[in-house]
């Protein structure tokens, strides 16, 4: 395994989102016990994620929370890195799809950029982006926007004009 998980500590945890550590905990299923990251996500306090950890795979998911210099490193880099848009629905699904399930935070925020711009160029045209498109903006904002949020510390509402700012 590639890093610890501190009991206590903020991390984020693949689509869940930011979560707290609460603890490492032996949980019995059948005959076998097995020893379990316990993860509370910000997003709803209620609810718990059970990360078995010598699943290798599914640990990996458990990433630290960027520095303030990292996301403004990320930002910097990501209009130099511009992503092109493609006109081809599926494909560009097919895309969306692959960068809200791999997490990586570069990925995303080029995505957003490309979806901003095509959002800017079709409000000068008095058109509006495709649900489809509109709601991938969504999902991908809300992936970074609690970590930005919590690590910039300003509200999650703020956090588009900090990326918009800086690109």
């Amino acid at each position: 395994m590639g890093h610890s998980v501190a009991i206590g500590t903020y991390v984020l945890y693949g689509k869940t989102g930011v979560c707290m550590v609460q603890e490492k905990t032996s949980i019995k299923m059948g005959k076998e016990s097995a020893f379990y990251y316990v993860l509370s996500p910000i997003s709803d306090g209620r609810s718990s994620v059970y990360v078995p950890c010598d699943n290798e795979t599914l640990v990996a998911r458990i990433q630290p929370l960027m520095t303030r210099e990292e996301i403004d490193l990320l930002l910097s880099d990501a209009d130099e890195e511009r992503l092109d848009w493609c006109d081809d629905r599926n494909q560009r699904m097919t895309f969306y799809r692959s960068v809200i399930n791999s997490g990586d935070r570069r990925l995303l925020i080029r995505t957003i950029c490309c979806l901003f711009r095509k959002k800017h160029e079709k409000q000068e045209m008095g058109k509006r982006l495709s649900s489809m498109d509109e709601s991938t903006l969504q999902e991908c904002m809300r992936l970074i926007d609690e970590e930005f949020s919590m690590v910039l510390n300003i509200p999650r509402a703020e956090v588009v004009d900090y990326i918009l700012e800086r690109l």
